[in-house]
This record gives structure tokens, C-alpha cells and sequence, in this order.
């Protein structure tokens, strides 16, 4: 080997990639034989089996990644459907409580009627019922009301209803 070819081949020993077996060695050993595999940067035979490994690992890795993805979406729908449950249930639970504190005060009259309020999700249905009570002594109690507001709305593709009943006495 002459002092050229030795400098060439420590010079190109320093790369960081496969080159330097190409370059450095001589012409006779450029061509692999039957028994010999090429050698790549980190030594190891290069092989076509190895490859699909990797390509089996790649789709396996992807494969439960996809599924951990389906799963955080699908938590992540139910807990955003809890969430507009709770506000709605919230919101009605709050109306009736208005829509009951507004009957104490005004003039009732006997009959259903339909209530609007808020961005009309929840339909408010009030219904007013003369009592016929009796006091201690016999005698009818006038103006005795019992009255029920019903609300409904639509949730997770259901139709839910809730309500509140009070009786008010109006002199």
C-alpha cells in the first residue's frame, strides 16, 4: 500500500457515512462475491429481511397509535356530552325556579301555557289547577292554586323532561 493510498484511506475512515469502504479499498475487493454481503456504515449485513421487520414494527406502531387516538376521541365526545348535560340541566333547573317565582307574583288564571326563554332548546309549559280545599272549619279556601311548569328538551338524542309543582294561595 503506498503512503498516498494510506492517507486517503485513514482520511476517508473519518466520514460519517459508508463511503469510506468504497473508496478505500482496493478494486479486487469493490465486487462482492456469492459468499459476501455488503457491509454498511454500522457494520451489520445488510439484508432485505431486516427490512421488513421494520416495516412490521413501523405498522404496529402505528396501528395502536391510531387506536390510542380513536379512544381520546371518543372520552373526550362523552365527556363534552356530560358537560352540555349538566349546563342544560343546570339552565332548567334555574328557569323553573324564575318561571315558579314569576307565578307567586302575578294574577293567575287557569289553563296551560307555553313559555319562551333563553334560545328556545327548552320548551316551558306552565299549568295552572284551582285547588278546592277546605280550611279547619269546612269552609272552601278561594283562590288556591296548584302549579306545574314542565320543561323538555332534546340530549344525546333523547328527549328529556323535568318539573316543578307548587301550590300558591292568592288573596
Amino acid at each position: 500500500m503506498s503512503p498516498k493510498t494510506r492517507g486517503l484511506r485513514l482520511a476517508v475512515g473519518r466520514l460519517p457515512f459508508s463511503v469510506s469502504r468504497w473508496v478505500a479499498m482496493p478494486v479486487a475487493d469493490k465486487q462482492p462475491t456469492a459468499n459476501r454481503k455488503w457491509l454498511t456504515a454500522n457494520r451489520k449485513p445488510h439484508t432485505a429481511n431486516r427490512h421488513g421487520f421494520v416495516l412490521w414494527e413501523m405498522l404496529l406502531g402505528l396501528a395502536i397509535f391510531c387506536v390510542g387516538a380513536i379512544a381520546l376521541t371518543t372520552a373526550l365526545q362523552q365527556a363534552l356530552d356530560t358537560v352540555i348535560l349538566i349546563h342544560d340541566e343546570s339552565e332548567v333547573r334555574q328557569d323553573l325556579e324564575s318561571i315558579l317565582a314569576e307565578a307567586s307574583v302575578n294574577k293567575l288564571q287557569p289553563g296551560k301555557t307555553a313559555i319562551f326563554m333563553g334560545d328556545h332548546r327548552i320548551q316551558y309549559e306552565r299549568e295552572v289547577v284551582s285547588l278546592p280545599e277546605t280550611n279547619s272549619k269546612g269552609q272552601p279556601v278561594a283562590n288556591l292554586w296548584q302549579v306545574t311548569v314542565r320543561a323538555t328538551w332534546l340530549a344525546r338524542n333523547r328527549v328529556r323532561t323535568s318539573e316543578a309543582q307548587e301550590v300558591l294561595f292568592q288573596p
